[in-house]
């Protein structure tokens, strides 16, 4: 984790002249609307991970989706924030604290600097080398599963034949796995993203964002619909549910796509429409986004030095969306007992 993350520029240079620009200053002023209950804590710690996975495996979960921003070697900019993000460094403490707290791990592949069809099948490879034997990497029917954000139709349109030929390539080989990609709702001339997945090769698409109405893949009155329609097409769609959308501390300029959580009523609308749609599966976006103001980790009331006020879950406790969390989990189970 950083906390200093950069308020980020805007596309249009008369918005984006309306906003100061300067990094958040951690830890008495971390770039998140959220004070973490463990503090501005380090994922290198081994002590943090271990409680983070033990709180996962408290809230019912069954993976951690590991934003994965490249192989550990990989020469290029990782994320927007220049942050220097190299999470395949930690990925052998992760697993190893995702085995003893018996949750698993699956890879969220993220749009590094230089990232392609191609450059993902080296990906592939080497997760296979380096991970694929250690208990804490999550199988679905002996697969492990690979998350792609931003490939989609919208992202991804002009490469698609690429990703169709690289992921034909490892079917039924030691490298395959159940592969993801991001549907948004928009099309490209014909093509749209159930099209996309399908003559992709792809397994499905997941929605990913937490703000309801962001995109028509996050709109829950679209799931029902799009579960549907990828079913028919034997694929599958995963709705992404989240507690809340708040990012202004880093884009400022964002302010339409803020989502109050309602002191929760907001993530039990996403989970009651979730479920309604009868989905494969449900991902919860996110266990520790601070930045945007989606985790369900632990936080605690805080105030700066300076007097910036924090926000916090009272007058529930730290762990209520932990809790809350498994609540739902459970009935989704209940109701889907054959599904994970």
């Amino acid at each position: 984790m950083h906390w200093n993350h950069k308020v980020l520029p805007h596309w249009d240079p008369a918005t984006d002249a309306r906003y100061k620009k300067f990094d958040w200053r951690p830890p008495e002023e971390p770039h998140s609307p959220f004070m973490p209950l463990l503090g501005t804590y380090s994922s290198r710690d081994p002590s943090v991970l271990e409680q983070q996975f033990q709180d996962l495996a408290a809230a019912g979960v069954d993976s951690a989706m590991c934003s994965w921003w490249g192989r550990k070697d990989w020469k290029g900019k990782r994320d927007d924030a220049h942050s220097g993000a190299n999470t395949d460094e930690l990925m052998p403490a992760v697993l190893d604290a995702a085995a003893a707290a018996k949750v698993g791990v699956s890879i969220h592949v993220e749009p590094y600097e230089g990232r392609s069809a191609t450059t993902f099948l080296e990906d592939l490879r080497y997760i296979h080398e380096s991970y694929g034997s250690h208990p804490g990497l999550y199988r679905d029917q002996g697969l492990p599963i690979f998350w792609l954000y931003d490939v989609s139709v919208q992202h991804s349109h002009q490469d698609l034949s690429a990703w169709s030929e690289a992921i034909a390539s490892v079917r039924g080989t030691s490298l395959d796995a159940i592969f993801l990609c991001l549907y948004i709702g928009e099309k490209v001339g014909d093509l749209d993203d159930l099209a996309f997945v399908t003559q992709g090769g792809f397994d499905g698409a997941y929605s990913y964002f937490a703000a309801t109405r962001f995109t028509k893949g996050s709109t829950p009155l679209n799931w029902k619909t799009i579960v549907k329609s990828f079913a028919d097409r034997g694929k599958i769609f995963i709705p992404a549910v989240g507690p809340g959308y708040d990012d202004r501390r880093i884009r400022p300029w964002n302010k339409q796509n803020w989502r109050p959580r309602k002191q929760g009523a907001y993530y039990d609308e996403m989970w009651t429409a979730a479920i309604d749609a009868n989905p494969a599966a449900i991902s919860v976006t996110s266990f520790n986004e601070w930045g945007e103001a989606t985790q369900i980790e632990a936080a605690q009331p805080y105030t700066s030095p300076n007097g910036l006020k924090h926000e916090d879950y009272l007058p529930e406790d730290p762990h209520f969306y932990i809790r809350k969390t498994k609540e739902w989990a459970q009935f989704y189970r209940s109701q889907t007992p054959s599904e994970s």
